[in-house]
């Protein structure tokens, strides 16, 4: 996005630069590596964990790994798409701006959470978990965008005490690499990475590889790709790809992946083999993958995390007045036969 994306982006990005110099000397960040991944046990993050946490990567066996197109669940309920479980799609209740968050519940008692948007929308996310039981099984990240992860960073920052994470898992690039590609964004790598010291460091796995499979109760999740360094559009390029399998409905989460980040998912994984049912639009819906992928992916629903001034193109001179490419988006799913989306600009999307 342009104008307004950029306008939240720095709003967000002076946050926690105050909020660095603030916490100024209280520890260093570090990069966090993975842990086990086969039914980690229960973690409470409690303030009993916060003192002196370990800024050392647990060491742990090899992540389980699996064929692309080998992952589904068994349909319990077929005339649902998630049996027990359901799919809710956050909408931004804060601010008019852009976010992603999703929650599933896998209908045994346990949460996996996509993104979780901006630090704004920490209060209602964190009570939205909670009403949902409070145990969130596996917290998937896409990229560390302000927009993606800065709830979870205030999450983990003022309310570590109030729900259950099992597990973090997330591909980050070179802190160095996020100072030379956009300052904003390694503001809030550093703010999460506070975060991520203030857990135990068996909740976090920070090296997720391309195929690796996490178990979250009925539901299974594979990782699609690591985190790709593009020549453009550096962090959308970098977003982590996932599917989440529950009830035999395949959904695929794309973050803010863009055209470079799509052509590499492409190259590297067949997409036609994911029995895709739902798809997350890249980038809110505008300037993420290309065609392409949408085409081999060919998804029967579409999950667009996209708010109504972008769903219209409105830069504040009406519908069509922005340079989004909405509208091109819109118009391919027309063209490859999707008729269901479930749109944030309508408010929460509970999907059943």
């Amino acid at each position: 996005m342009t104008r307004i994306d950029r306008y939240w982006k720095r709003c967000a990005a002076g946050m926690m630069a105050a909020l660095l110099l603030m916490t100024a000397g209280e520890g260093s960040f570090t990069s966090f590596g993975a842990q086990s991944l086969n039914s980690p046990s229960k973690i409470v993050i409690s303030s009993s964990q916060t003192e002196g946490g370990s800024d050392q990567a647990v060491q742990s066996s090899p992540a389980v790994t699996a064929a692309f197109g080998s992952v589904s669940t068994p349909v319990t309920d077929s005339s649902s798409y998630f049996g027990a479980g359901r799919l809710t799609m956050l909408a931004n209740h804060d601010t008019k701006a852009q976010q992603l968050a999703v929650i599933i519940e896998n209908g045994a008692g346990g949460l996996i959470v996509v993104d979780g948007g901006w630090k704004e929308n920490s209060a209602y996310v964190l009570d939205q978990i909670k009403q949902k039981g409070g145990h969130v099984a596996a917290w998937l990240i896409t990229h560390p965008d302000s927009d993606h992860v800065g709830a979870l960073a205030d999450i983990l920052h003022n309310h570590s005490t109030e729900i259950t994470i099992d597990g973090i898992y997330y591909s980050f690039l070179e802190d160095s690499w996020y100072q030379e590609k956009d300052a904003q964004v390694a503001a809030m790598v550093s703010y999460l990475k506070e975060g991520f010291a203030k857990v135990s460091p068996s909740v976090l796995h920070g090296d997720i590889t391309a195929g690796q499979v996490i178990d979250a109760g009925p539901a299974k999740i594979q990782v699609l790709n690591q985190a790709f360094k593009a020549s453009n559009d550096f962090v959308n390029n970098s977003s982590v790809a996932y599917l989440v399998s529950l009830n035999g409905t395949n959904v695929v989460f794309l973050g803010d992946m863009a055209s470079a980040g799509g052509e590499n998912l492409m190259a590297n994984v067949d997409l036609g083999a994911l029995k895709c049912t739902m798809v997350q639009m890249a980038h809110h819906g505008q300037n993420g993958v290309d065609y392409e992928v949408y085409k081999a992916l060919r998804p029967s629903v579409c999950l667009w995390p996209t708010p109504q001034w972008l769903w219209d193109n409105d830069n504040g001179g009406g519908a069509g007045s922005g340079s989004w490419k909405t509208q091109e988006t819109r118009n391919w799913m027309v063209r490859l036969g999707v008729k269901t989306y479930f749109c944030t600009k309508d408010g929460d999307q509970v999907i059943e």
